[in-house]
């Protein structure tokens, strides 16, 4: 829907912490599904294909040529594309595509188009059908209300944010989020400061890259996983995390995935990572993206269970 500054949606922002209601420009509903946060969009005629908000994708993307051809998107060879897992995989890009949620013109921005469309629809049990990705994020103030599974996009020279959220530095680097925290992997073990990429296209609460700092071992407390990124799945070692400290945010027994250096190729591109922080770990949390002010706000969302008692036996993730 397209925000009208009705009196309801005024009062909503403004109990949120955004000062200019009036900068609130799309509002859309999203769909919460394993972990990651499924918006219904539009692409030419085409019938609602579900996307997913994706702040670790250096751009958007359609995950099966075969849906671009159908689409008539018409594509050029763009090189390879290096993900998760320790391999690459031939991208295709299709440029000036315009992207509609309810109606109403999102982006309009070149698409990558992947072949992992099958993959992830055997892991997910449900097509995906393409990811939303720094473009998006760079155009508006993206705000996640997880208690009302609402989307709200901000025009960022109107936005203005007057909440009591926790108010965390962000830095982009490779288009990415990154944020500074501090981990405690065991208990007794001193607190560890690690930089980690904000993740909402991640369905893990936490991945930390082994050994990135001397400390960064996983617990003994640990079972096999698997992840699946554009390049194909990877093993992971799953095993909480005795802390995790944002600000003055501190989370307790975090759900952890554990990766080597090399299947995580975004670490070429983004000195000293650590790690990254996935949506379900920010579920819990009502977040504001707002690239332009160079800030990341997390408010305690309400009606979210607390993750710290959510250790899982090591299941498939989707990144």
């Amino acid at each position: 829907m397209l925000v009208t500054g009705s009196p309801a949606a005024v009062a909503a922002l403004e109990k949120n912490g955004a000062d200019s209601a009036t900068s609130c420009v799309h509002e859309l509903v999203y769909d919460p599904f394993a972990g990651l946060i499924l918006v219904s969009v539009t692409i030419a005629e085409s019938p609602p294909l579900d996307f997913v908000l994706d702040s670790g994708a250096t751009q958007s993307a359609i995950n099966d040529p075969y849906l671009a051809a159908a689409l008539g998107l018409e594509v050029r060879e763009a090189g390879l594309a290096r993900g998760m897992g320790s391999g690459a995989a031939r991208v295709l890009i299709a440029e000036h595509i315009c992207i509609r949620g309810d109606g109403q013109e999102l982006l309009r921005s070149p698409l990558v188009v992947h072949d992992i469309g099958g993959r992830l629809a055997a892991l997910a049990g449900r097509e995906i059908d393409g990811f939303l990705g720094a473009d998006l994020f760079e155009k508006y103030v993206v705000e996640i209300d997880p208690s009302r599974r609402l989307l709200r996009l901000h025009n960022p020279d109107t936005f203005a944010y007057n909440g009591g959220g926790q108010i965390l530095p962000l830095e982009i680097v490779d288009r990415r989020p990154v944020v500074e925290a501090r981990v405690v992997v065991e208990a007794g073990k001193k607190p560890v400061p690690v930089r980690l990429v904000v993740d909402t296209g991640s369905s893990r609460h936490l991945t930390l890259i082994i050994k990135s700092r001397r400390q960064l071992r996983p617990p003994a407390e640990r079972t096999l996983g698997a992840s699946v990124g554009v390049v194909g799945e990877t093993l992971v070692v799953v095993g909480p995390i005795e802390r995790l400290d944002l600000g003055s945010l501190v989370t307790q027994r975090v759900e952890t995935a554990w990766m080597e250096p090399f299947r995580i190729p975004a670490v070429r591109n983004i000195p000293k990572l650590n790690g990254i922080i996935g949506n379900p770990f920010l579920s819990r949390y009502h977040v504001f993206f707002d690239y332009h002010h160079e800030q990341l706000i997390l408010e305690e969302a309400s009606d979210f269970p607390d993750i710290a008692h959510e250790i899982s036996d090591g299941s498939s993730s989707t990144r």
